[in-house]
């Protein structure tokens, strides 16, 4: 490991019977940096647990409910369900996952031992749940056939050990939650956060402080985040003229909307769109 928390990157996938190869378990670390759209609107053939080890990010389901990513996170990519990860390529993300097959993942869901409605929840980084995945990854490369039904009932225990409490979920619904997905859906910057503290009942500074503390970054630079999140999605997926990409997202002019996507990206608006 190259960090007492952070073990290094590693991936195996072990077949389940003869079936096509999305018939199989597999379990891995994925080191991530430097990416910034990690899937964009997928529809995953296999169910997948993610446990966020390092970095920050947002989970954003089909039906457009936001969650912002942080370390001891973990999100679900559901089978044939559309959702899309974007992560900050600048905040070293690493996860730790787990596969399983669409088969077993069902009978797992029709006993309600995977939960479907929550794709995302806080678990808590913790060493030894880390240590739990890395447990997997090695038995499943070293495993020989006769051994792979328990270790898939290791990774069968594993994904269930990892949902959430409902009412834990319920009750973690918290300020700052429902303020990242208020920013999310004010890309053009009308939300005031000092008024919508107020309305809440909030100390605004005291809440400025949690979410630095929480998201690693101040309420102002994760809005400009979502904003570039926002304009990639618009420049990838329509022809609208940069102007009214700028407009739309609430900048003064197309001048200063390029000159922030280009400090946050790297490039200006019309080379992202014709990469």
């Amino acid at each position: 490991m190259d960090d007492p928390i952070l073990p290094a990157p590693a991936m195996v996938y072990r077949s389940m019977g003869s079936g096509p190869s999305w018939q199989r378990i597999g379990a891995g670390v994925m080191d991530k940096s430097g990416i910034a759209n990690d899937q964009r609107d997928v529809r995953p053939a296999t169910w997948s647990l993610i446990y966020v080890l390092r970095g920050r990010g947002v989970y954003r389901d089909q039906d457009g409910r936001e969650w912002a990513l942080s370390p001891g996170w973990c999100f679900q990519r559901l089978p044939d369900r559309r959702h899309s990860t974007v992560l900050d390529p600048a905040s070293g993300w690493r996860e730790c996952f787990i596969d399983l097959n669409p088969a077993l993942q069902r009978v797992l869901a029709s006993m309600q031992a995977l939960r479907s409605e929550t794709p995302a929840w806080h678990w808590g980084l913790d060493a030894g749940r880390v240590q739990r995945f890395v447990d997997v990854i090695v038995a499943l490369r070293h495993a020989g056939e006769r051994a792979l039904p328990g270790l898939c009932l290791d990774v069968m225990r594993l994904a269930i050990d990892a949902q959430p409490d409902p009412s834990a979920v319920a009750a973690g619904e918290d300020a700052i939650d429902r303020a990242c997905r208020a920013l999310a859906a004010d890309p053009a910057g009308r939300v005031d956060l000092r008024t919508w503290c107020r309305g809440k009942g909030l100390d605004y500074e005291r809440f400025r402080k949690d979410f630095q503390r929480r998201l690693g970054m101040p309420p102002g630079q994760y809005r400009i985040r979502r904003r570039i999140d926002r304009a990639c999605e618009l420049l990838e997926t329509t022809e609208l003229p940069i102007a009214v990409i700028a407009n739309e997202l609430g900048y003064p002019s197309p001048y200063e909307f390029s000159a922030q996507f280009r400090a946050r990206m790297g490039l200006p608006p019309t080379r992202y769109r014709a990469r």
